[in-house]
């Protein structure tokens, strides 16, 4: 008997409990539980950066003799057969600096950069079979090559998650040196009055366009490939005609030159993403 009442006592004190339990729960207040933070990348902000690729130039060569020494239909010979292209080409490498803003899916920013550029390109021409009003050992020399390459672009970019595609275009500044000679009389120019020779080293500005993409990879570091085509425009030089040449047997050269380049790279954006709850 009083094992079954000691029983009975038992279960009514957990029936008492659970009931407090259950009343207790249902006058808590309901709270929902905290969005994630998670932390979205954006392309606003400065960054900083280095590239490297290659280039493939095209320097357009067109001479015009002075018919006053060469005489019109020899200076007519002379022009056509050294006219020429040459084309330079090697690596370019340096640095850039930009400003992104974004705003939705639509970026917009401003980039400047600096590049060392390499190759040389060089051709010797003689007059071929036919050109007979002028000397046919006459030999022409042309030399070309870019050293620098810098730009200040504007860029138009769509973002789509961690990719940006852009487009870009803008002013360009490129330092080109050149060698042009003539050797009169035959070559080898044994004597040293049968050569004209013209060094030049020119700074011309000109324009640029392009595209690319660049990437967010991890952290606030972004790499990017990107292909510009770069027009520096057309200057001229002048060949003086040779100490033992008649008087106006000079010859300008004009160049007109432009350049393809073709680079990857890899920036750092200062500010890191943008912290939101989802």
């Amino acid at each position: 008997m009083v094992k079954k009442l000691a029983l009975a006592a038992a279960a009514v004190s957990i029936l008492f409990t659970g009931a407090a339990s259950a009343a207790d729960l249902a006058a808590r207040p309901y709270t929902k539980a905290p969005a994630p933070v998670i932390a979205v990348w954006s392309w606003t902000g400065f960054y900083v950066g280095g590239n490297v690729g290659g280039h493939w130039g095209d320097d357009r060569i067109t001479p015009a003799a002075n018919p006053v020494a060469w005489g019109v239909a020899g200076a007519a010979d002379l022009n056509a057969f050294t006219r020429t292209n040459l084309h330079p080409q090697g690596v370019i490498a340096g640095v850039q600096a930009g400003y992104n803003w974004q705003t939705g899916n639509f970026v917009v920013g401003v980039e400047a950069d600096a590049n060392w550029v390499d190759g040389t390109a060089t051709r010797v021409q003689v007059p071929p079979v036919g050109f007979q009003v002028i000397n046919p050992l006459d030999v022409m020399t042309n030399s070309s090559k870019q050293t620098f390459l810098g730009t200040v672009r504007g860029r138009l970019g769509l973002a789509a998650a961690d990719a940006l595609f852009y487009v870009t275009g803008g002013l360009a500044v490129g330092n080109l040196k050149t060698t042009d000679t003539f050797c009169s009389f035959g070559a080898p120019c044994i004597d040293p009055g049968d050569l004209g020779v013209v060094n030049s080293s020119v700074t011309r500005a000109g324009w640029t366009v392009g595209g690319g993409i660049e990437y967010h990879v991890a952290g606030n570091w972004t790499v990017k490939a990107e292909y510009l085509y770069v027009d520096l425009g057309s200057y001229a030089t002048s060949i003086p005609g040779c100490a033992n040449c008649l008087p106006g047997a000079d010859i300008t050269v004009n160049h007109k030159f432009t350049d393809h380049v073709g680079r990857v790279g890899v920036n750092y954006k200062f500010g890191g993403p943008v912290v939101a709850r989802y």
